[in-house]
């Protein structure tokens, strides 16, 4: 079925959007929540007359989730719990719990609103997500312990250990195995270049090499022919003298 979104749904898209469902998720969700209509002509004529309206209601709802995320993003959370000694839970931290705990502080997040990377059924810290709108979404750490006093003392482990981690940091497997690559990489660039550079020393020698010869020969060439010149002009001097002799005889 073919419905026309009268707000943004994550994966779905934003308001005025036609989109493709399947048709029991239109009749027993989207339609009955007033979330979409059936995409037909008499809805598509209703949309373009409330479509203003639902735009300025979409963007105050966005409005509301982001003071929502600024209010709550420097907030500690923390939740005591009773847990058993190697610290798995008597029970669990549902959405429905961290829901009630903002409530308590008049905020209003729906259990709907907030996700769980996993169960929460021991102490330590855990990563939830609120998402609030499909254009809002942040991200919380959730402080479960048996204690105030082991709560601190869990937050002051996790930053100890981060600021280790950001002193020492130890590649993994893969990381170690990308730098070795990179370095044999780097390497044999080096290797290349370097047989590069020396062939080209080597045609360049060998060029000048080659102009030297010439340049001899050339040398040679012209002293050979300078020679043969002085030789002639001397032959032609003994020749001159010669005649002048037999005509003085005369």
């Amino acid at each position: 079925m073919e419905v026309i979104l009268l707000e943004s749904l994550d994966k779905l898209g934003t308001v005025g959007d036609i989109v493709k469902v399947k048709n029991g998720f239109a009749r027993n969700f989207l339609i009955p929540q007033k979330k979409a209509l059936r995409a037909n002509k008499e809805n598509k004529d209703y949309y373009q007359k409330i479509k203003n309206e639902l735009l300025e209601k979409n963007k105050k709802i966005i409005n509301d989730a982001n003071d929502i995320v600024k209010n709550i993003s420097d907030k500690e959370i923390i939740f005591i719990r009773n847990a058993s000694d190697n610290g798995q839970l008597y029970g669990s931290v549902t959405p429905k719990d961290i829901s009630n705990y903002f409530r308590e502080k008049k905020i209003d997040i729906k259990p709907s609103c907030i996700n769980l990377h996993s169960a929460i059924k021991k102490i330590g810290f855990f990563e939830i997500n609120i998402k609030l709108h499909a254009e809002v979404v942040c991200l919380l750490k959730l402080n479960v312990a048996t204690s105030e006093e082991n709560a601190k003392k869990q937050k002051k482990e996790l930053t100890n250990k981060k600021e280790d981690l950001s002193q020492v940091k130890n590649d993994t497997p893969i990381e170690k195995e990308e730098t070795e690559l990179k370095n044999d990489a780097d390497k044999k660039e080096d290797t290349n270049k370097k047989k590069t550079d020396e062939k080209n020393d080597s045609v360049k020698n060998n060029l000048k090499n080659i102009d030297d010869k010439v340049s001899q020969k050339v040398v040679k060439k012209t002293e050979s022919k300078k020679k043969i010149s002085e030789k002639i002009d001397d032959e032609k001097i003994i020749d001159d003298s010669t005649n002048a002799t037999k005509e003085t005889e005369k």
